[in-house]
């Protein structure tokens, strides 16, 4: 039995009055949506025995047989922990990262998500300007869901007296973005590549120009990898592709494994000093980051790259993703993209992309609401090869019948989408 003020007194199994918050990848309200029972790497098993296939988290993936096995010795020794104490878990990973980091990225920063990770940099900004008021940023980039982030993602403050005020500029306009880096900007926060845009679409002539900007007026540079890394785009990071470093570099989730909240920021020794030198470190905590449940769980993500196996299944799953999606390009979707498992598809028309997400429901596959016109399509890194197949093979049926339900129509560029 289970007693609720608002729910009264019922048998368990006995849930009719009961109401759940639905996040928003279903759109159905039905008593009989799925239930989650199991999940390894890119498959969910449904309590009622239907198997979907997740191309929504952009993780890392469920059940790792080594991270899980670590986890769980660890769970059993300790959790969470006093901070006053020195955890050897957290010194183990904070080694780890800067195995990971390129120079001069040597000081880390363990919190319990990307988005609080992101809001730690642009704290790092806010140390080293006071004055300064302004964060620029790509119009329409997820930059989480804390408010910083949103406001950037959307292109406006959440809040009337919100300490850095977002400025953005359109993706297509990169030039504009180096354009507005002035003295009144505290950072600029970038992600090397994202849904709708590649990473070669900005080349390194953009990036040292972006730098030297930064370098001139002091504005910190803050590179979002909360998707991109580790390991999805085919290497470790994607700052090792980049000409310049960053300020600040944001990783988030997938170095928890989906099993742990984690996120991350490292910066430089130089300007984490600058702010947070000889000062009580207490001016920037986080309740329960740096843990070392969590920051097992990073150095068992770390340890599973360490042999380069997750970076070149993701060049594979990138190849397999043009192979098996590049025909699309002729039909209801209009462009594809594939940096390592870094897919998406663009569909001309935000609706289009809608509609295309529903199809992707009806083959049993979990992605993101779409980003305007486009659909992300973001399968665990751990995901097997025969899953990637399955979820590719998923895709193209979707678009196929979307193609046949909506004869007629129109791409953005004015070319009939056909029949």
């Amino acid at each position: 039995m289970t007693a609720n003020s608002h729910l009264g007194t019922q048998d368990g199994r006995d849930l009719d009055d009961v109401e759940v918050v639905r996040r928003h990848l279903l759109p159905s309200t039905r008593a009989d949506a799925p239930v989650v029972a199991r999940q390894v790497g890119a498959r969910i098993e449904a309590t009622d025995g239907s198997v979907w296939l997740d191309a929504a988290s952009g993780g890392f993936g469920a059940g790792h047989p080594t991270v899980v096995r670590r986890l769980t010795e660890q769970a059993g020794r300790a959790a969470l922990s006093s901070r006053i104490l020195v955890s050897r878990q957290l010194a183990e990973a904070v080694s780890a990262l800067h195995e990971l980091c390129p120079a001069p990225l040597t000081v880390s920063y363990l919190c319990n998500s990307g988005a609080e990770a992101l809001d730690a940099a642009l704290k790092l900004a806010k140390g080293t300007h006071p004055t300064r008021r302004t964060v620029l940023g790509f119009a329409g980039a997820d930059h989480g869901t804390l408010t910083h982030g949103l406001s950037l993602t959307h292109g406006f403050a959440l809040l009337p007296d919100q300490p850095l005020r977002p400025v953005t500029v359109p993706p297509e306009r990169p030039d504009e973005l180096i354009d507005r880096v002035s003295r009144n900007v505290a950072a600029v926060v970038v992600a090397p590549a994202a849904p709708g845009r590649r990473l070669a679409d900005l080349p390194a002539s953009w990036w040292n120009r972006l730098r030297a900007a930064c370098d001139t007026t002091g504005v910190l540079l803050v590179l979002d990898e909360r998707l991109t890394g580790p390991a999805r785009l085919g290497t470790d990071l994607g700052v090792t592709q980049l000409p310049v470093p960053p300020d600040a570099l944001v990783l988030g989730e997938t170095l928890g494994a989906d099993a742990v909240p984690v996120g991350c920021m490292v910066t430089s020794r130089a300007a984490f000093d600058r702010v947070y030198a000889r000062r009580n470190p207490s001016l920037h905590g986080s309740t329960f980051g740096a843990n070392p449940l969590s920051a097992v769980a990073v150095s068992a993500v770390l340890a599973a790259m360490a042999d380069g196996e997750l970076t070149r299944r993701q060049r594979k799953v990138g190849m397999l993703a043009h192979r098996a999606l590049a025909p699309l390009a002729a039909t209801t979707v209009i462009d594809v993209g594939a940096d390592g498992s870094l897919i998406w598809l663009r569909t001309g028309h935000p609706a289009t992309a809608r509609a295309l997400v529903d199809e992707l429901l009806r083959e049993r596959v979990l992605v993101r609401p779409p980003d305007g016109d486009v659909v992300s399509v973001l399968p665990p890194l751990t995901a097997a090869a025969d899953d990637v197949t399955d979820l590719l093979a998923r895709v193209v049926a979707a678009a196929r019948r979307l193609d046949n339900e909506r004869p007629g129509e129109r791409h953005a560029d004015g070319t009939e989408v056909p029949a």
